[in-house]
């Protein structure tokens, strides 16, 4: 069927007469009468009826034309039945699962069904129930029944319950908890990661060119994650080069708060130096812990004598404040704020009494939380290049925080020819945090005495309220001439087996860092760092000082650094530094001015660069700069360049040009990945090792918020290159640029990613085109007024409004729509239309004149 002529020309070729029109303003005031009207009407009844309303429809009747508005006296009814929804928890995302509403009284929204199970996973507490509630029984719990001010909305639209339950009933949980049955393995997936470049130069007639691959490949199958890292370098006069960094799979187990591997991989450097090693490890894993309970921070202890307030302060700021019970409490989910600062403790009663005391907080990288454990344990072959005979070894340690004061560590280590153990404690004290231990190391080298010896290590740090200043010794270690840490007594004991010099490798003596940082509150800040190092088996120390300080001012930001640095051989050289940056005006994708003006060792350079981002994502990038400097010998080079790169979707492009008097460079580069799912093959950016992928049917042209340049391909998917993994990640889609005849069910999701794994993010979109179609009855008659209109596969996709016209989405090119005339049985009459073909309509929706056909006319004309 072919769309007819404009309205105005039907008038006047004398078709049949339409209806009589409301004009905008008429049903406006029509509509406040009438919502006025229900106001006063029904309002008993819908006392009776739990929600209901009644709209007195005299206000809106047209002539003899009845309007149908009584399906919309209850908004979204909750018809019974089953209902994948997104449950939330006085305001946290808990969980995306399968409820069951069951049917109240006739008529009435269905209501949420619970069992125990599930609401002890809510975070429920049963314990605190009245006696007669603790053993609910049977499958459907109705929460509001059960737990006094309890309520469970369920937004329809939204298709969101939302469980409000008064604190005093729920399980006490960290802030930012995410309950493990919610972290998400992922699909089966693999990817491959690229970043490759060309750098070219030409010097002094002499041109030199480097290439550069490096692959970074994963294959996740169920929970284990396949894990390969490689690079190939090629340079002029060089032979190709290829390096295999790392090969490990790699599985998180819950229950331990641990990842275990098997591969190539680093142990961890919280007793022991860090090495590289092949072969399995298991290993505590922070990030499994909400943030709130990561790192070190003192639990707060106090007493309550009535419902009070409790407020915790770090440097004069509010940090965190809740609301206690009468009695005893505890605070354990502060979050780690660095080097800390004593906390100041308000409790405010009920009646405005308030008492204060004081918690020390001080920390050192081997504090941990009361209660709180660490450990690893490491068993491979060290993986060290320059090794021609690779040892195996053993290691195991372990951090266990006991009170708030203290914290023990320790552990062990077994190899060729090796052992070694240590033993320490942190202090967390009103006059800093203290870190101390002892390691004990024996070596056998082949061929020589066996050497024995111990190595004390210090750590201090302390932030000092009064003067706003932070003192961190980094590290401090004093080791006699005996010992030998893990990594140097495999090279002496390598030396030694293959005819080497033993004496060639350092042996550690002493190391010192130390680094102060100064506030000056409007007047800028100021630090000093100082760090020495110096071995038994070579004279001298290696020296290093600097002292800078930084400010603001009217127009931007500057810096001033002085620096020291005093080989072992005695050479000395010294730099000052003067920085400057401006921000060259006020709009979003202002550029940066920088400048930067050194002078040390007789020479003196000066560099000046402007950069920034444009794009309506950001997804441009550039740079350019120009440089000047005087060497020693007062020779003057100038040289000058730009950069720029663009976050394309599927990848991002890098490109760079330089010169200057007697040279020049250029260079380009490209990375990203590519990603094999269940739904296909998709180019992307690259991704890190937590990602996920985003399907969206028919949303070609949506942007992934958050992920720059990130938008949904021609397939209907995308890649979100990064998420943290166990924590609860927001991914958002703008539907601005897709097409019009898509519509999205919903544009956020929320998942919380094991480690490793890829989240297979899935929004809901209706594909299908939009059309607006007056549609009158044959003998001219209008249709009601909010009447519902389906289609033949009854799937909701408008309503009737004014003068029968219906403004539909989600089409296919022809069909029957159907429309309710009446509350009884077959007061139905159909509209068949037939689209026109895509492309030629300029406008972005189709207009259509048809008729609506008597349900016993229409069959018969079927």
């Amino acid at each position: 069927m072919k769309p007819s002529r404009s309205h105005q020309a039907q008038d006047r070729a004398g078709a049949t007469p339409r209806p009589f029109v409301l004009n905008p303003v008429t049903a406006v005031v029509l509509s406040v009468f009438a919502i006025a009207s229900s106001l006063g009407v029904s309002s008993a009844h819908a006392d009776e009826q739990s929600g209901a309303v009644q709209f007195d429809t005299t206000f809106l009747q047209i002539d003899t034309q009845r309007v149908d508005i009584a399906r919309l006296a209850r908004g979204n009814v909750v018809t019974p039945g089953d209902y994948t929804v997104d449950i939330v928890v006085n305001g946290n995302r808990v969980a995306r699962d399968s409820v069951r509403f069951v049917a109240t009284r006739e008529g009435e929204n269905a209501r949420a069904c619970f069992t125990r199970k599930m609401l002890e996973g809510f975070g429920v507490d049963f314990s605190k129930l009245a006696s007669d509630h603790e053993q609910p029984a049977g499958e459907c719990i109705d929460l509001a029944a059960l737990v006094p001010d309890a309520t469970a909305d369920f937004d329809f639209a939204e298709q969101k319950l939302s469980i409000s339950v008064p604190q005093k009933y729920m399980r006490s949980m960290a802030r930012g908890y995410v309950a493990p049955e919610l972290w998400d393995s992922g699909v089966n997936a693999g990817f491959l990661s690229y970043n490759a470049n060309v750098y070219q130069t030409n010097a002094n007639g002499f041109r030199s060119t480097q290439e550069y691959l490096g692959l970074n490949a994963g294959v996740n199958v169920g929970g284990w994650h396949f894990r390969h890292q490689s690079s190939t370098t090629a340079a002029t006069g060089q032979a190709t080069q290829f390096d295999n960094i790392a090969t490990y799979v790699q599985h998180d187990i819950t229950k331990l708060r641990s990842q275990v591997t098997l591969g190539d991989a680093q142990t961890t450097g919280d007793v022991f130096d860090s090495v590289s090693f092949r072969g399995a490890q298991i290993a505590t894993d922070d990030r499994m812990l909400p943030e709130s309970l990561r790192g070190y921070a003192p639990v707060v202890r106090g007493t309550a004598e009535s419902n009070a307030r409790v407020t915790v302060r770090q440097n004069g700021q509010v940090i965190y404040e809740t609301n206690v019970s009468p009695g005893p409490f505890e605070i354990r989910d502060l979050y780690a704020t660095g080097y800390g600062g004593n906390l100041d403790v308000t409790v405010t009663e009920a009646d405005g009494r308030a008492k204060s005391f004081s918690v020390p907080y001080a920390a050192v990288a081997q504090s941990l939380r009361p209660g709180s454990t660490r450990f690893a344990f490491t068993a491979g072959q060290l993986r060290d290049d320059s090794l021609q005979t690779k040892p195996g070894f053993t290691q195991f340690t372990m951090q266990r925080g006991l009170t708030n004061l203290i914290t023990l560590y320790g552990g062990g280590i077994v190899s060729n020819g090796y052992l070694a153990a240590n033993l320490g404690a942190a202090f967390n004290t009103k006059y800093g945090a203290v870190a101390a231990d002892v390691t004990t190391a024996r070596t056998e080298i082949p061929g020589d005495a066996t050497h024995q010896g111990q190595s004390l290590h210090i750590g201090y740090s302390k932030f000092i309220d009064s003067t706003d200043t932070n003192i961190a010794l980094g590290a401090y270690r004093y080791s006699d001439a005996g010992y030998l840490g893990l990594a140097d007594a495999a090279r002496v004991r390598d030396a030694a087996l293959h005819g080497g010099d033993i004496a060639a490798a350092d042996r550690e003596r002493g190391r010192l860092q130390l680094t102060v940082n100064q506030n000056l509150s409007n007047r800028g800040s100021v630090f000093a760092t100082v760090s020495s190092q110096h071995y038994w088996n070579r004279p001298g120390r290696d020296v290093f000082y600097q002292l800078g300080y930084s400010n603001g001012f009217k127009y931007g930001t500057y810096s001033v650094t002085a620096g020291r640095t005093r080989s072992a051989d005695g050479t000395l050289s010294n730099e000052i530094m003067l920085s400057t940056t401006i921000p060259l005006g006020h709009t979003p994708h202002a550029p940066m001015l920088s400048t930067n003006l050194s002078s040390g060792t007789g020479a003196t350079s000066m560099q000046t660069s402007i950069g920034g981002a444009a794009g309506e994502h950001n997804q441009f990038s550039y740079n350019a700069y120009g440089s000047a400097s005087q060497s020693a010998s007062a020779d003057v080079n100038g040289n000058a360049g730009a950069s720029g790169s663009w976050r394309a979707p599927v990848a991002q492009v890098t490109a760079s040009a330089s010169g200057g008097a007697h040279s020049s460079q250029v260079s380009a580069g490209v990375s990203g990945s590519i990603v094999a799912h269940p739904g296909g093959v998709t180019f992307s950016q690259t991704v890190g090792d937590t990602f996920g992928v985003v399907e969206a049917k028919g949303a070609e042209g949506a942007t992934i918020l958050g992920a720059t340049g990130v938008k949904v391909d021609s397939h209907g998917y995308a890649v979100v290159p990064y998420l943290t993994p166990y924590a609860m990640n927001a991914v958002d889609l703008d539907p601005k640029g897709t097409s019009t005849d898509v519509e999205f069910e919903s544009t956020a999701e929320h998942v919380a990613p094991r480690l490793g794994s890829v989240a297979m993010l899935k929004y809901k979109t209706v594909t299908g085109r939009a059309a607006l179609i007056r549609a009158p009855r044959l003998g001219g008659e209008a249709l009601p007024f909010g009447a519902e209109v389906v289609d033949g596969s009854g799937r909701h996709v408008g309503v009737v409004a004014q003068d029968s016209r219906i403004f539909a989405r989600g089409l296919e090119d022809s069909g029957t729509l159907v429309v309710t005339l009446g509350d009884e049985q077959g007061e139905i009459c159909r509209i068949r239309y037939a689209l026109p073909a895509k492309g030629r309509e300029a406008s972005a929706y189709v207009s259509l004149e048809e008729h609506c056909i008597g349900a016993s006319s229409a069959m018969a004309r079927d």
